[in-house]
């Protein structure tokens, strides 16, 4: 009966680790594989939602506004972090999803600051 019970959990702790094992980063970020900037953009526009998109690494940084102005930018328009990126690249995976994320803002950005300027 012991060993029955001991197989059992050892079936339930492997199925656990199996399906567990993606990268939380990753999975944060996954999102951005079949996210369209542009129109995110326009949304939330709609919303007067002006916030640019942040990546927070090292230093937070504002991709598409230089770093003098950053400030006034985050001052006027307001500013939301991409929730996911990290100072750590975690994987090759997480690399990819992390330049996915750059690009991302990049675009997004440049269409919120049409509408949000210092």
């Amino acid at each position: 009966m012991k060993y029955i019970a001991l197989v059992i959990t050892l079936l339930f702790v492997t199925a656990g680790c199996a399906t567990g094992s993606t990268d939380p980063y990753v999975q944060k970020l996954q999102w951005l594989d079949t996210a369209d900037p542009q129109a995110d953009a326009k949304q939330a526009l709609k919303k007067a939602d002006f916030r640019l998109l942040g990546l927070a690494t090292r230093s937070v940084s504002i991709p598409g506004v230089v770093q003098k102005e950053m400030l006034k930018y985050e001052l006027r328009c307001g500013l939301r972090l991409i929730d996911g990126i990290s100072d750590v690249v975690r994987s090759a995976e997480h690399l990819r999803l992390m330049q996915e994320a750059r690009s991302y803002a990049l675009k997004y950005n440049a269409i919120i600051k049409l509408h949000c300027k210092p």
